[in-house]
Parts: structure tokens; sequence; C-alpha cells
């Protein structure tokens, strides 16, 4: 279910964009453009602002959903925002893996325990 979030306007001499966000079936946090008049329920046929989709990367579906999120909380929607802010690029990675690692480090507990 796509869930949506009221925006602000789009920096023009009349605002007519507005930026809303929502995120897609797959559970992916866009930033999108709107007409100003749009309700923010429209927000998934917005023009995407970013992140942009990492499919390119063949990720396995779960990183690759946990690594735009990442990359959405942080506002990196373009190149010059990640040629900018590489330390906000590789701690998003690192937050998107944090999950695993949390994962491995139990069941090394459960492993341990069993022994």
């Amino acid at each position: 279910m796509a869930e949506s979030k009221a925006g602000s306007c789009f920096t023009s001499r009349d605002c007519r964009l507005k930026e809303a966000t929502y995120i897609d079936k797959e559970g992916r946090k866009w930033l999108v453009h709107l007409p100003n008049d749009a309700p923010n329920s429209d927000a998934n046929t917005g023009i995407p602002i970013g992140p942009p989709s990492l499919d390119d990367l063949e990720l396995p579906e779960t990183y690759a959903i946990a690594l735009h999120n990442q990359l959405f909380l942080r506002k990196i929607w373009t190149s010059k925002h990640i040629k900018h802010r590489r330390a906000d690029v590789i701690d998003a990675i690192k937050s998107a893996y944090k999950v695993d690692a949390e994962k491995i480090y139990a069941h090394y507990l459960k492993w341990e325990g069993a022994l």
C-alpha cells in the first residue's frame, strides 16, 4: 500500500509543482514532484526526484530496498549529493547491511548456546 506525505512547494515563481513522498508496494520511499493542485495521494504518479532505482546494481532485493531507503532518509537524491557527501553514502551502505549483522550475531549466539 502506498503511503504519501505532504511536501513543500518546488521552487518556482508561481509554485506550480510541490514535493510529496510515498512508499511503493515493495517498501521503497520516494520523493516526487506533483502539480500543486494534485492531492498528495497521487504521489505514486509524480515525477521522481529520488533516490533513483538501484536495480542496475543487481543487489538482492532486500538490500536494494534497505539501501534505497537509507539514501532517502539522508536526502541523497542526485549524483551531486553523492559527490559531495560520500561519508553519508558510506553510512547509508553500512546501515542497509546492519540488519543482517544483527541476524548474524543472533545466529552465533544461538549456535554457541547449542554447544
